[in-house]
């Protein structure tokens, strides 16, 4: 992340939608006596509070203020997907649509560990080892030497636990009208891509720092041994034979799917421009998928896991993949030191969007969460505590909210409640903060004006829309930041000031 990185948050709505009827082709709900359970977990969410303000709602009256305009969950008890419900919309206003089921969203960092289930059962069948250098994989591009390597080697079981030192973070994405970057130039960082190169920055094996370019390596793996693109190999060894048809690993999506997707929502009222962000890092970011998919598949690792009946891993590998390897991380999964109950989980967050599972195999119970809005991560810790309680999980962290989690919660409240008034401006007026601004050596802002809307860029950060309050003051709808022009007698800018948090930060245009 970048040291003046602008924090974003979600949007609002309301609706509630019921269980649409599932493919038969497809991943098989079994619903019986689930319609007083999903009632019971709707209005059981628990109240939480900090000092002395308490906060009690029902799941709908929470997304609303919280603002997260859509919600899609599956629950899982004794094993099955006992229920799946929607509520919400794609995005307020005349181009949404109710959420159901059906309804796709951008899963994030959840690809993470699809595409290591990808890798586990290639290494399965021969085609790696698992302690095997990453480079003896690679052909068109390898990974430098660094000096902190220490004579320990990059593995793919490194990688798939993020213990290879390699470079840290994730990936913003690209607007869907600009120029994508290929695994090579994103590994090495070179442009089109906009994150830092692949590179070993701490002793492989030392400690857990996530990496999505981690992730970015495996799939250079696997598709130069396999010869195939990334997305038929998902196929192929993942999604196919789990009969997930709601999930893709493609990048352009079909006009069916354009229109039942969930679109993305950055800020309080603000959608990501072109409805969601695309992603080239496929194995790290790129999946699109539902919580009912996502629910059969952590299902088949679960049986795989207790008995060896699933149909992705043997018996030992999976008890390989959800072993720790460090700091709570096992190969593409959470998981927890004591192992208790066998519990696995992971959460992801591209702009606009938050999911989350986890998942109990010992015992078969567990839940998958996606929204449409980064505010979904307040939210979703209070629906995890409803669906524990109400169906007895035997983990009692899971049946309360962390105070962390709490601490979250009301931040998000108190955004939504401060949210800010959008003036009229001219568009003569907007066109003369066109330019770029210098907020210190090398680090710009570069203010641009797209059909009548300001757009803010820092960096290499994703463009914000920039909301005006005034003919000089603009506001993102994200958390508390501000932009202020400063102007000459003749109405031109000389410079902006940037207000985050309680810093003032000057920005003189150069251009």
């Amino acid at each position: 992340m970048m040291r003046h990185s602008l924090l974003l948050a979600g949007i609002a709505l309301v609706a509630c939608l019921e269980l649409m009827p599932q493919a038969k082709s497809g991943p098989r709900v079994d619903q019986r006596d689930s319609k007083a359970s999903a009632e019971r977990v709707e209005t059981g969410l628990p109240a939480v509070t900090q000092g002395d303000r308490t906060e009690r709602r029902s799941l709908t009256g929470w997304m609303e203020a919280l603002a997260v305009p859509g919600v899609s969950i599956a629950v899982i008890d004794d094993n099955r997907i006992v229920w799946a419900k929607a509520y919400g919309v794609t995005t307020p206003g005349p181009l949404g649509s109710p959420i159901t089921p059906d309804t796709i969203f951008q899963a994030a960092s959840i690809a993470k560990p699809v595409a290591a289930l990808a890798v586990l059962h290639h290494v399965e069948r021969g085609t790696f080892e698992l302690d095997a250098d990453i480079n003896g994989y690679l052909q068109s591009w390898r990974l430098p030497e660094g000096e902190l390597q220490a004579g320990e080697t990059v593995t793919i079981r490194r990688l798939l636990a993020h213990t290879g030192g390699i470079t840290p973070g994730g990936f913003q994405g690209y607007a869907r009208t600009e120029p994508l970057p290929g695994i090579t130039q994103i590994l090495e960082g070179a442009a089109p891509a906009t994150n830092p190169a692949a590179r070993v920055l701490a002793k492989p094996g030392s400690e857990v720092a996530y990496s999505g370019l981690g992730y970015s390596l495996l799939q250079l793996a696997l598709e130069e041994r396999l010869e195939q693109p990334f997305e038929s190999i998902l196929q192929d060894s993942v999604l196919r034979p789990l009969a997930l048809h709601d999930s893709s690993f493609d990048q352009v999506l079909s006009h069916a799917d354009v229109e039942r997707a969930a679109r993305g929502h950055l800020g309080i009222g603000a959608g990501v421009d072109g409805g969601w962000r695309v992603y080239p890092e496929l194995a790290a970011a790129g999946l699109w998928t539902t919580p009912t998919d996502l629910a059969t598949l952590v299902l088949d690792v679960a049986r795989s896991k207790r008995d060896g009946s699933g149909r992705l891993l043997s018996h030992d590998m999976a008890r390989q993949m959800l072993s720790p390897q460090g700091d709570g991380m096992g190969l593409g999964f959470v998981v927890r030191g004591d192992g208790a109950y066998g519990y696995f989980a992971h959460s992801g967050g591209n702009p606009g969007y938050f999911a989350h599972f986890e998942m109990l195999a010992d015992t078969g119970q567990g839940i998958v969460i996606m929204t449409n809005a980064e505010a979904g991560q307040a939210l979703a810790s209070l629906i995890v505590a409803s669906v524990a309680n109400e169906y007895a999980w035997p983990l009692p962290d899971r049946r309360n909210v962390s105070p962390g989690r709490v601490e979250r919660v009301f931040a998000q409240l108190d955004r939504v409640a401060n949210k800010r008034v959008k003036a009229e401006v001219a568009p003569a007026v907007l066109s003369r903060y066109i330019g770029k601004y210098e907020l210190t050596p090398g680090m710009l802002f570069d203010i641009t004006l797209d059909h009548g809307q300001l757009q803010l860029r820092l960096g290499d950060q994703p463009q914000f829309p920039l909301f005006p309050e005034s003919e000089v003051r603009f506001f993102l709808e994200a958390v508390d930041a501000q932009i202020t022009f400063v102007v000459d007698d003749a109405g031109q800018p000389t410079s902006l000031i940037l207000h985050q948090g309680d810093r003032d930060q000057q920005a003189v245009r150069v251009d």
